[in-house]
């Protein structure tokens, strides 16, 4: 971007004329108050970077099919333009410079921040770039607005500037990574909803439908009741936890061998497998490093291996039983049994 002159009736500092002046081919430039500098000053190296960071939003905005966040990103290219200005201009911005970067412009940024902040899934560990493309693309965006920023404090020790500039450019990274936390949340809950849907046409809709409304006790009985007979024929005990749809606690049975922490192991299933709407066994891939469901992994609430499954009746998620006691596959198995059974009822056998 030269900004270098401006375009005639407007605010931002263009050159629309020629793509090659050779002005250039000495190793020097103009600034927007016409000064004449090498090309290697930390002036045209931070109104450089604000370029390259320019680019790398646009690329990312590309990527982006939230038409919100595009146009979020259109709204701080535009100010990145209008900061290059001031870089361009130095210590002349006030009267080079028409439009300004005010306290609005940064609580513009806060704003969009602390909305999208409040639907973020919790956070544990650093985050590592790469699952999803369009995050990684926000990411590299902000580190390049960070490299903006080290500029701008570098030009400061011999330039003055308005401090909305500098906070202007630190919350544009702080809101980049809100933003590209956003866009792998939205790839996890698009995940959760297609293996929902995937669930439901393998289901069908098209058997005889019992009479019950909710997870009853009674039910909830019988089910676990088909466990304990897969889990005798296994040879090992097992707990039982029935939860409702909300992952409220219907019954939970511990068989007499049993190992204790398999109590609270069996519950976190259910309750996974209700707020999920998901088998915890298919989750368990989405913890791995990277990967969607990654930041879920240390949250206490939640299990993601085998023994966790919803129960669905007539595409309406009625509740979910957690089984713990032997290996993945052993759980596994006897959740299974119980999920039959379940579907036993729904035809009213």
């Amino acid at each position: 971007m030269d900004y270098s002159k401006k375009e005639s009736n407007k605010d931002h500092y263009i050159n629309l004329g020629k793509i090659y002046t050779k002005r250039g081919d000495t190793g020097e430039t103009s600034l927007l108050n016409g000064q004449s500098v090498k090309k290697s000053s930390i002036q045209v190296e931070a109104y450089g970077i604000i370029d390259e960071a320019n680019a790398v939003m646009g690329f990312a905005k590309s990527l982006v099919e939230d038409e919100e966040i595009k146009t979020i990103l259109t709204h701080v290219q535009e100010k990145f333009i209008l900061v290059g200005a001031y870089l361009s201009a130095g210590a002349d911005y006030d009267t080079c410079v028409k439009e300004k970067i005010t306290k609005q412009d940064v609580e513009y940024l806060e704003k969009h921040i602390d909305e999208y902040n409040k639907r973020l899934l919790p956070l544990y560990k650093f985050v590592i770039p790469g699952d999803e493309t369009s995050s990684a693309s926000l990411h590299i965006a902000r580190t390049v607005v960070r490299r903006v920023e080290r500029a701008i404090v570098k030009l400061s020790e011999s330039i003055k500037f308005p401090a909305e500039i500098l906070k202007y450019i630190n919350r544009t990274s702080d809101l980049l990574f809100v933003l590209s936390r956003i866009e792998d949340d939205n790839r996890t809950i698009n995940y959760i909803k297609s293996r929902l849907s995937e669930a439901l046409r393998v289901g069908g809709t098209d058997k005889k439908i019992y009479s019950f409304q909710n997870l009853t006790l009674e039910n909830a009985k019988r089910i676990v009741t088909a466990g304990e007979l897969k889990a005798k024929e296994l040879k090992k005990d097992f707990v039982f936890t029935v939860v409702n749809a909300e992952g409220n606690l219907i019954l939970q049975e511990k068989m007499d061998n049993a190992i204790l922490i398999s109590v609270e192991v069996s519950r976190k299933k259910a309750y996974t497998s209700a707020s999920l709407r998901a088998a915890t066994a298919d989750m368990a891939e989405m913890i791995k490093p990277g990967r969607s469901l990654y930041t879920l992994q240390n949250d206490p609430k939640y299990v993601m291996f085998g023994g966790g499954i919803p129960l669905f009746k007539n595409e309406i998620l009625v509740g979910a039983i957690g089984v713990s006691g032997g290996s993945v596959e052993e759980d596994l198995a006897v959740a299974r049994e119980c999920e039959k059974e379940f579907k036993k009822i729904l035809e009213g056998k």
